[in-house]
This record gives structure tokens, sequence and C-alpha cells, in this order.
């Protein structure tokens, strides 16, 4: 049985495709549009591109100059160690930041004139490369700490990573406090007059104090006390160790490892140690000065504890 066969040929068959375009076109009512249109339209996705990964690399100098400064700070007088402190301080909104930057990012730079063709692990490394990049730059010029700060004076409801530090240093009855020593510091030959951040004011026992913590808390510069509630009518506190507060400018992390390994000395040094009892039995055989009532609360400290056990 035969059939009559009769093969299209290429030149019927893009005439019967282009008929069909064309009949699209005349049913869709579509009109050609000019190519700056087009353009500007590519322009707009790199440029979103580009903002979004400067933000991300904002976003990256904030996480690195919070995480810094976190790293060496006095995480023993809050935590029993340093993975519970840290995540507990973990700036989230700016890790979030960063994420949905970065997915912006990558979007926008797929929507652009051939950026379909890259791949999405292409897309994903080089948006997130050139904002942690720049961000470490950034960091190193010190525009983590700038941006949290305007943040925090120009944004209400952000809280920068001085506002958070104020928040875990107030707390009295934990025996920590923030603040300054007032201009007539002396009410005793061993108690100074201490307002806090809340305007509380303090009669601190010094008398466990170093000569270089006294001559800090008289110099009325911002500082952190560390110690114990002894009673709060009067409001009275025994510190056992002064620190300079470190959030007021950029601080290189040779200053922050500087004052870390003080406070680890400062602290250690009032741990009750066996050097330490031999040394005290000494001083009571021989019958020399003796200590006040206060004197043994400073080894008491959880944050003495805590530093005595990582030099062991």
């Amino acid at each position: 049985m035969k059939k009559d066969m009769k093969p299209h040929s290429p030149q019927s068959a893009d005439q019967s495709i282009r008929d069909r375009v064309l009949s699209t076109i005349d049913e869709q009512h579509v009109t050609p549009r000019p190519c700056y249109v087009f353009w500007c339209q590519n322009s707009a996705m790199w440029m979103i591109w580009v903002l979004t990964v400067l933000l991300g690399a904002l976003a990256t100098a904030v996480l690195l100059f919070t995480s810094t400064y976190r790293y060496y700070d006095i995480y023993e007088a809050m935590h029993d160690n340093f993975v519970t402190f840290f995540l507990e301080a973990l700036p989230l909104l700016w890790i979030v930041a960063f994420v949905v930057l970065m997915v912006v990012a990558m979007q926008g730079l797929r929507a652009t004139r051939r950026g379909y063709r890259l791949s999405p692990a292409l897309v994903g490394g080089s948006s997130v490369g050139a904002s942690v990049l720049l961000g470490v730059v950034a960091s190193a010029l010190g525009f983590g700490f700038v941006v949290d700060r305007a943040l925090s004076e120009y944004a209400p409801m952000y809280k920068s990573i001085a506002d958070r530090e104020q928040i875990m240093w107030q707390q009295p009855d934990e025996g920590r406090l923030v603040g300054h020593a007032a201009a007539d510091e002396r009410v005793k030959a061993n108690q100074i007059r201490f307002i806090d951040s809340l305007g509380v004011t303090w009669e601190l026992e010094v008398q466990e104090l170093k000569q270089q913590d006294q001559q800090l808390l008289e110099s009325e510069r911002h500082v952190r006390v560390l110690g114990t509630q002894l009673s709060t009518n009067p409001t009275r506190f025994l510190a056992c160790g002064v620190f300079p507060w470190m959030l007021d400018k950029k601080r290189p992390m040779k200053e922050l490892s500087a004052e870390r390994q003080a406070y680890i000395h400062k602290m250690y040094e009032h741990a009750d140690t066996p050097a330490k009892r031999i040394s005290e039995l000494e001083r009571a055989v021989f019958a020399t000065t003796s200590t006040g009532s206060d004197t043994k609360k400073c080894a008491e400290l959880a944050a003495v504890r805590r530093i005595s056990e990582q030099m062991q």
C-alpha cells in the first residue's frame, strides 16, 4: 500500500514558525521597546548587586568588630565558658541581615544580561566573597565600630554592642557595676563614692583593690567594676577589680588582648592558692598587719574560681 508522502521542507517549517510568532505578536499587541530600556534594566540589576554587596560588607565589618571584642571580653565574669557567653552575645540581627543581603545579591546578579548563564555556586561565591573581603578591609578601617554606634544613635530600636555590654555589666546583685567615681570620691580611707549607669550612688569598699585599680577609679573615667554587693541600704559594694570601658572608641586587637591578660592576672591574684595560704600563715605567725573582715570575699567570686580552674 502506497501513501502519498510529502516531506515538509525547512523553508515551509520556518515560514510556519514565523507566521505563528507574527500572529502572537498581533494578538497580544506587542510593541517594540527601545534598547535603552533593556540597558537601564540591566544596569539596575548590577546596581542592586553592587549595593547589596556593599551593605553585606558593612554587615561583615560589624560582625567582625563585635566578634573580636567578644573574643577578648571578660566572659568569666558572666558565664562558665566562652561558648555559652558568645552564643548569648551573638549579633543575630547582623547575621540575618548578611544572609538576606547575599540572597538578594545572588538574585540580582542572576537577573542581569547573561547572568542566567552563570552557575548558582559562582554567583553565590562571588557575592559572599566580595562582601567578606570588603568587610575585612572596612573592619580594619574602623567602619564596624562607626556603623554600630551610628545605628545606636539614629535608630532607637537598635542596641549597639556598647548598649548590650552596659546592660550585662549593670548587674550589682551579680557582682558587676558600670559607671564612674564621683568628683568627691573619697568617703573614708577605704571607701570611694561611685555612681553607676543608672545614677545610683554606691560606697565602694576598695581595701582589696590594687593601686592601679584605685588610680583608675579616681580618674573618674567610665569603668567596669567586678566584685560583690554587700548591702542595698545603704548601697555598699566590695570592689575586687576595676577595668576600663573599652567601647568608647575603636580598639586594636593588641590593646584588647593586653586588657584581657590584665584581667586574668588581677583575678588570679585573688585566688586562694596554696602559695597564698602559706603567705597568709606566715603573716599570722609573725603577727604582721591583719586584714579586714571583707578581704576573703574576693576569693569567693565565681570569676576568680573560673580563672583558677583555667590556670591549673
